[in-house]
């Protein structure tokens, strides 16, 4: 197995106007990308992502910031073990919150609660992070199969509402 090839975007930003730091830490975070250190961001390399940090490059130099990116790889395999381990493991803890959450609704549904709204949120959610899963966390397996049954449970409670006349009774 080919070890992977990162892309580092070591940046600097004016204190003021706090909104351009605001902008690049929240592209940051929902990209995925872990911090080595303070602007200091790192996301394995592929054409989306090289893409996304040329593009913070650019918008950190437009707000008056410098900015470089670097191709890279951890000197040695047990850094880019504890790399890789540091992006599954930020993926879990969120995986772990969305298969918590399609349980309650489950549950939630099951005793006739209407959860479509609240669960077409945690599928987004879950599509948010199975694009930042870069290394494919084996929780996406359990989370996909946690929201099909919710989403399932929820089909059978709006269908019995329907058939009995109780819809938006909640």
């Amino acid at each position: 197995m080919e070890r992977p090839r990162w892309v580092l975007l070591v940046y600097r930003l004016p204190r003021e106007p706090s909104r351009h730091r605001v902008a690049v830490w929240r592209k940051l975070r929902d990209l995925g990308s872990l911090y080595l250190q303070d602007g200091v961001a790192a996301l394995p390399e592929d054409a989306v992502t090289r893409e996304q940090m040329e593009w913070l490059q650019l918008r950190v130099t437009e707000a008056g910031g410098e900015a470089t990116l670097w191709e890279a790889r951890p000197g040695t395999v047990a850094e880019e073990v504890e790399l890789v381990e540091a992006f599954r493991s930020s993926r879990e803890e969120a995986y772990r919150a969305i298969i918590a959450g399609a349980e309650r609704l489950q549950r939630k549904a099951q005793m006739g609660a209407s959860v479509l709204e609240q669960l077409g949120k945690l599928e987004r959610e879950f599509r948010a992070e199975r694009r930042r899963d870069y290394f494919r966390s084996p929780l996406r397996g359990e989370a996909a199969g946690a929201l099909k049954a919710a989403r399932e449970a929820a089909r059978v409670s709006e269908g019995s509402a329907r058939a009995f006349g109780t819809e938006g009774r909640t």
